[in-house]
């Protein structure tokens, strides 16, 4: 049956399954993933930090490292690259609503939320299968933002929730 015929009786179109290419971390994102990993490991072994932030916390180099490979991927649209932008962004900088500068690794945990409210923004758009395939936490990667989730007013506070999502969507 011709393609034509398919789509006139409703039947599917059975295309060839796509290539996936496997990116490489640009060296730059790698080393900042290496020096957050080494800073958190730091930090949780000088601070003991209760187990459940620790879990938390953990969640932040593979989330900045997913959100750079999203960045970088050409099956990602303009939108969606915006989000994972301004995640990325404020992973790096330095003033966010809990500073890592004043209270070290547990600073993270905003950078988390928000790194996580962004995918669940950038999955609305972006095929699940690619999101994955950057994936490299140990972690199923939605039952990851749904624990966040759940958990983002326990872990920083309702307040800065709402300012998080203010800023990931710019509401007034």
């Amino acid at each position: 049956m011709s393609e034509e015929n398919r789509q006139d009786n409703n039947l599917p179109v059975i295309r060839e399954p796509e290539q996936l290419v496997p990116l490489e971390l640009p060296e730059v994102h790698q080393r900042f993933y290496d020096k957050l990993r080494a800073k958190i490991e730091a930090f949780i072994k000088d601070k003991g930090v209760n187990d459940t932030a620790t879990n938390y916390i953990l969640l932040a180099p593979d989330l900045f490292v997913l959100l750079a490979r999203l960045l970088l991927d050409k099956r990602v649209g303009v939108q969606s690259k915006a989000i994972a932008g301004v995640a990325v962004a404020y992973f790096i900088t330095p003033i966010d609503f809990i500073p890592e500068a004043l209270v070290g690794g547990v600073g993270l945990l905003d950078d988390v939320v928000l790194a996580v409210y962004a995918l669940r923004r950038i999955l609305v758009d972006v095929d699940e299968k690619i999101v994955r395939e950057h994936w490299n936490g140990k972690e199923d990667l939605l039952g990851v933002i749904t624990k966040v989730v759940k958990s983002a007013d326990d872990l920083v506070g309702k307040k800065i929730v709402k300012k998080l999502e203010e800023t990931l969507f710019r509401k007034k």
